[in-house]
């Protein structure tokens, strides 16, 4: 009975060391991928491009937003946007992604609307440099649409909802 129990608190402790001593990956990625503002949320996704480079010649994503760029710090980024009150995909939008560096540096990227397994979601290339934080502002702006009119005889009115921002950070290791 004794023997047993040595065993099993050897065995014990040689797994929590396995698990102290492991190799672990860095914490990379986005964190917190889905924030919602305005009414809509968004998810983001940030990618490798490599991923996208992989499919076969002739496969839809292989030549989305002109092919994929060759840099080893390409990353493909993607945004799909839903109504947050009705879960209704949003597929009439300008959506941008603002990046801002640590210093003050910032760029744009236009994410383009595309397919993926039949879902619409919008999606561009760019290059991050590894270990550093970044804040990723995701702009959509939806286009002006028709209100219904209250009288036959009056003019339908143009409304246009304002630009909603979510933002995101991004690591890349």
């Amino acid at each position: 009975m004794r023997y047993r129990s040595f065993w099993r608190q050897a065995l014990a402790a040689v797994g929590l060391a396995g698990m102290l001593f492991a190799p672990v990956t860095a914490n990379a990625g986005v964190i917190d991928g889905s924030q919602s503002a305005g009414g809509l949320t968004v998810y983001l996704g940030v990618v490798p491009a490599a991923v996208v480079k992989g499919h076969p010649t002739g496969h839809p994503e292989a030549e989305m937003h002109g092919g994929t760029p060759a840099s080893s710090h390409s990353m493909h980024i993607t945004a799909a946007v839903f109504e947050k009150a009705s879960g209704a995909r949003i597929r009439d939008a300008n959506v941008t992604a603002h990046i801002l560096e640590p210093g003050g540096i910032q760029r744009s990227v236009r994410l383009q609307p595309m397919t993926v397994a039949g879902a619409l979601t919008f999606g561009g290339y760019t290059t991050f440099a590894r270990g550093i934080n970044y804040r990723i502002g995701i702009v959509v702006d939806r286009p002006p649409h028709m209100l219904p009119s209250q009288s036959k005889q009056a003019p339908h009115a143009m409304h246009r909802k304002p630009p909603v921002t979510v933002h995101f950070t991004y690591t890349h290791d």
